[in-house]
């Protein structure tokens, strides 16, 4: 859907051959391809986004006022999937676009159409709410008030997660764009010189520009959230590489094939060096030649920029990226699918799920959407929000975000090096030894940022919470970092007992699935293997 209104929006702008390579420009970029290949609502936000982006344009055209209905249905579409940001990206366009005309901002409706989406969206939202809260009012206000501070304001003014530096998308931007983003400094000069050039620019300009802006300065960032401007980049760049490839620009064009065909050449290399690592057991037989066959297209792309004009640059490396990205899907994945994936980890929780087992499930310090589709059950998120959040000032949530940001990095730096011998049974002089290196560390933070060793306090509060529940007659699991689990293990109550049923490497990081007494009792009960 995203790419066929990319492809008609720039059809309508700019015609059928700007239209094409708009299309294959947002297919074969890397983000938005790798995106597609997960089950994340970013890109069905990003579909809903588009839709409205059309009829945006759309409207300013023709003025139809069906186009309407259907502007505010995408943008409640877009906040059922993923909150406000469904609201942002038409707003910004809107106030931007239509700056100095009030009568086609209200011809717009923008208010009711607003307030209509967000109907919408709550005649969903509450019911959910009360449904899932089922203890009366407070704790659905409750729900709705944390949920909002959590993953929206939390997540974009606090920085209570995913928090970056405001530079953080001018550096990640180009890498989401690889291998467009080659023709970075030409697309860049001639789209800020081009922005006003005419209406259907500016237009594009007003969707992009404002929103790269705002979500550079919210403090939470992930290189999805700039998603939904995909679209319209990718016109830009179709816009601009056409513009290149039709001028006398030899130099630039054979620079830029240079540097893709030196791309592949490295890129064909790196897998060969597997085999002299820890993860030799990736280089099959598959991604030795694929590596090869990389290597092949490096060398057809160097003989291209030395010998032609470069012309078909464009051609050359949408065709090659189409092969690079098929043949990751054949050949690379499968082999990386034991280290990226949650699916082993998983497998005794999903087994039970299977049976129709009756168990909690829980999610500590972390909450990622691939272990509830793994584990074919939902997970109740642990310390996943502001710590003793009910205590603290409305005024104070952002000050505290960040103190308990960098608290949370300092115990986690504090304990990495003191020795556990057993993650199962760790002994007194152990949880004496983890406890006092965090206790040391934030004492020694708290000279420079009052308020850190409360946190330490607000913590052990929770985790006894937790404990409680954890530790009942009711069959438990519990996912956790290893990095997490070693700081967590001396704040939980000593008499809790857990058993550690698998730890594994799921990306990046290493990962425990954990049970309680009557959890282990229930997987022997349904002869499922630990």
């Amino acid at each position: 859907l995203t790419v066929f209104l990319t492809w008609l929006l720039a059809k309508r702008m700019f015609g059928d051959r700007v239209a094409f390579w708009s299309a294959i420009v947002l297919m074969t970029g890397y983000r938005f391809w790798w995106q597609a290949s997960f089950a994340q609502i970013d890109m069905l936000l990003t579909g809903c986004m588009t839709v409205a982006l059309y009829h945006l344009w759309q409207w300013e055209g023709d003025r139809k006022g069906w186009r309407l209905p259907v502007i505010y249905g995408a943008m409640a579409a877009g906040m059922l999937a993923k909150g406000p940001p469904a609201l942002i990206f038409p707003l910004l366009l809107v106030f931007s676009f239509y700056w100095r005309k009030k009568d086609d901002r209200k011809a717009l409706h923008w208010v009711i159409g607003c307030a209509a989406a967000m109907l919408v969206v709550a005649l969903w939202y509450v019911p959910a709410r009360f449904a899932l809260a089922g203890a009366g009012e407070q704790a659905v206000s409750e729900g709705i008030g944390g949920n909002l501070i959590r993953n929206t304001v939390g997540r974009m003014v606090m920085g209570v997660s995913k928090a970056q530096w405001p530079w953080y998308y001018l550096f990640q931007t180009p890498l989401d764009w690889l291998p467009w983003a080659l023709f970075l400094p030409w697309v860049a000069v001639r789209t800020w010189k081009q922005r006003h050039n005419d209406k259907m620019r500016h237009f594009l300009w007003c969707w992009t520009f404002p929103a790269f802006i705002f979500f550079s300065i919210s403090i939470g960032k992930r290189a999805i959230y700039l998603l939904p401007l995909f679209p319209a980049i990718a016109i830009f760049v179709a816009l601009a590489v056409i513009e290149l490839m039709d001028s006398d620009r030899v130099v630039w064009r054979r620079r830029t094939g240079l540097v893709w065909a030196g791309f592949l050449l490295l890129l064909g290399l790196v897998p060969h060096a597997l085999p002299f690592t820890e993860y030799r057991d990736v280089y099959t037989l598959r991604v030795a030649l694929f590596a090869l066959m990389i290597l092949f297209l490096g060398g057809y792309a160097l003989r291209r920029a030395l010998v032609t004009d470069g012309r078909a640059l464009h051609g050359l490396i949408a065709s090659q990226m189409a092969l690079l990205l098929a043949g990751a899907s054949v050949a690379v994945f499968p082999s990386m699918d034991p280290y990226k994936s949650a699916s082993i980890i998983c497998a005794p929780v999903r087994a039970l799920a299977e049976k129709d087992a009756d168990f909690d499930l829980y999610s500590l310090g972390f909450s990622r959407e691939q272990y509830i589709y793994y584990s074919k059950h939902f997970h109740e998120p642990v310390l996943t929000d502001l710590v003793g959040r009910a205590e603290i000032p409305p005024d104070e949530l952002m000050a505290a975000a960040k103190k308990q940001s960098h608290a949370r990095k300092t115990i986690t730096k504090a304990v990495e090096k003191v020795p556990v011998a057993d993650l199962e049974a760790i002994t007194p002089a152990e949880r004496a030894a983890l406890a006092a290196a965090m206790h040391r560390a934030l004492e020694e933070e708290e000279a420079e940022l009052t308020g850190v060793l409360k946190f330490e306090d607000d913590l052990r509060a929770e985790l006894d919470a937790f404990a409680k529940r954890f530790g009942g007659e009711h069959p438990a699991f519990v996912y956790v970092q290893y990095e997490d689990w070693r700081w967590v293990m001396p704040l939980l109550p000593e008499g809790l007992a857990y058993h550690v049923l698998s730890q594994r490497s799921v990306g990046r990081r290493e990962a425990l699935l954990l049970a309680n007494t009557a959890g282990v009792a229930l997987l022997d009960r349904m002869n499922v293997s630990r």
